[in-house]
């Protein structure tokens, strides 16, 4: 139904996504394991989205600081003239800090939130997939209802939908967890037979409904 055909992992966008996946399954075990935390949390995220964007915190952040800016200086070149007023200077200043200090936040770039842990176990595993040169190999995943199907052209193991315990996805990755902790990285541009769309709904359907 499903078929995936692995091919390199060379693509450095795989290192921030893999962390995400990792972020993502450290998040659904923490939910599992203490809710009432991450209800509290969700509260949290739901009243912060309901306030500015970040870019419109940005362009408020500009604004501000060219006054400030425009401010400081308008007050403090005539405390600088004699005889020299020490308030105007003080106040000048501190508008024209201030305003510093807002341009600051405007340029301030985000900041990874990705645990350090989550970061370290996509680099291992990414790692392990970047010293196989997929292109020489025959690996393929097949997905139908009966199950997963890994095959390299000699051996094959055939994962149940039920024994597939985590299921996580970013823009271009999918990331499979079965087993004893066993992982399964696909990538989306792999996939040679099927639908992407189709396939991240039929996998939600067959393995997000027994988790």
């Amino acid at each position: 139904m499903f078929l995936f055909q692995i091919s390199n992992y060379s693509d450095p966008a795989l290192d921030i996504e893999t962390a995400k996946l990792f972020q993502q399954r450290l998040d659904a075990h923490s939910r599992r394991t203490v809710p009432a935390m991450w209800e509290l949390t969700d509260k949290f995220n739901d009243h912060a989205t309901k306030g500015p964007s970040r870019e419109t915190r940005r362009v408020w952040h500009r604004i501000y600081g060219v006054l400030l800016l425009a401010a400081g200086i308008f007050i403090l070149v005539p405390g600088l003239v004699e005889p020299r007023n020490p308030i105007l200077i003080l106040v000048g200043a501190f508008a024209i800090i201030a305003g510093l200090i807002k341009f600051y936040f405007a340029c301030k770039r985000e900041t990874s939130n990705i645990p350090a842990s989550c970061q370290k176990a996509a680099k291992e595993l990414l790692a392990g997939r970047r010293v196989i040169d997929w292109s020489k190999t025959t690996m393929k995943v097949h997905f139908d209802e009966s199950g997963m199907t890994t095959s390299n052209g000699e051996k094959q193991e055939v994962v149940l939908y039920e024994n597939i315990t985590g299921l996580f996805e970013t823009e271009n990755l999918w990331l499979l967890v079965y087993s004893d902790e066993k992982g399964l990285l696909l990538q989306k541009k792999d996939m040679i037979s099927g639908n992407v769309g189709a396939f991240s709904s039929f996998l939600h359907c067959k393995v997000m409904e027994k988790l």
